[in-house]
């Protein structure tokens, strides 16, 4: 067969739809988004205000994660005008979107009402910025696994990969869940510790209080089986920078070991609470008007 053949044949096979084994792509991996509310719009209501003007500033928030926002309140800063000040409530709580129903996440919006100064004899540009606060939740489920000393050694001596962490899915919300183990989980042991590292991925932080970043929560369950775990260690979690924090918790697996178990898929439910405060800055143009 020629060179021009064998071009020929490579041309017919791949016109004809054929898969050619070393060109397949990669599954798709899912990511979980990053966001619980998002700021959609921030700033006056006019596009070009004079002195002495009354305007509305104001601020439109969105739930576009997968919990439902609760205390969503909004505060103003660094525009120093005496009407421009105070906390105010935006809502009692926000819903998720529902994709099952083509239904997006709810909004609210504040307003301050304001009064543009009067004594501009140039355009003036002023800085004007907003925090939102809100209470939200983070969903993790980590699927662990956990083999008998005999069911190990029989899989190191095939060759075969030693899974510990199975994955991990997180919800859409602004804090992140992983899991990290040092050794891997024996069958018939207790206490077995599993770190559990918190990450802040969105573009906020959590609440700062007493000079510490801080969650307000911690809870961990074993779904659908009877294993017992201890949680102790979450009680408090610090946000180093307000980036990243952890917290250790134990299995007792001493009720599931040897001859009756040599293998077992462990699904951790992890449910992590937290006040989270994003924020958005604009500038104003005051002009002068025309004499």
């Amino acid at each position: 067969m020629n060179k021009a053949t064998g071009i020929l044949i490579f041309l017919i096979v791949a016109m004809s739809g054929c898969t050619i084994p070393f060109y397949q792509p990669e599954e798709p991996k899912t990511v979980a988004g990053n966001e619980g509310l998002r700021i959609e719009s921030f700033g006056p209501d006019v596009e070009f205000p004079v002195p002495n003007q009354p305007i509305n500033i104001e601020v439109i928030v969105k739930n576009v994660g997968d919990a439902v926002a609760k205390n969503v309140k909004a505060s103003p800063y660094l525009l120093a005008w005496s009407d421009y000040t105070g906390e105010k409530t935006c809502a009692s709580s926000l819903n998720p979107p529902n994709p099952e129903i083509n239904r997006e996440g709810e909004e609210c919006k504040v307003k301050w009402n304001v009064t543009t100064p009067s004594n501009i004899k140039e355009p003036q540009t002023y800085d004007v910025g907003v925090s939102v606060t809100y209470e939200y939740e983070t969903n993790t489920l980590i699927t662990v696994y956990a083999l008998s000393e005999e069911r190990y050694v029989k899989k190191r001596e095939a060759g075969e990969p030693i899974e510990m962490v199975k994955s991990i899915s997180n919800s859409n919300a602004p804090i992140h869940v992983e899991a990290r183990m040092q050794n891997v989980l024996k069958l018939g042991s207790k206490d077995i510790p599993i770190t559990l590292i918190f990450k802040n991925v969105g573009n906020g932080n959590v609440k700062y209080e007493n000079y510490r970043y801080k969650l307000d929560g911690v809870s961990a369950k074993v779904k659908g089986l009877g294993i017992n775990l201890d949680t102790s260690d979450c009680a408090t979690v610090f946000m180093r920078g307000g980036r990243e924090g952890s917290c250790q918790i134990k299995l007792d697996l001493s009720s599931y070991g040897p001859p009756t178990y040599h293998e077992l898929k462990i699904p951790i439910e992890v449910i992590t609470t937290y006040t989270y405060t994003i924020n958005a800055e604009t500038k104003m143009t005051v002009h002068p008007t025309l004499e």
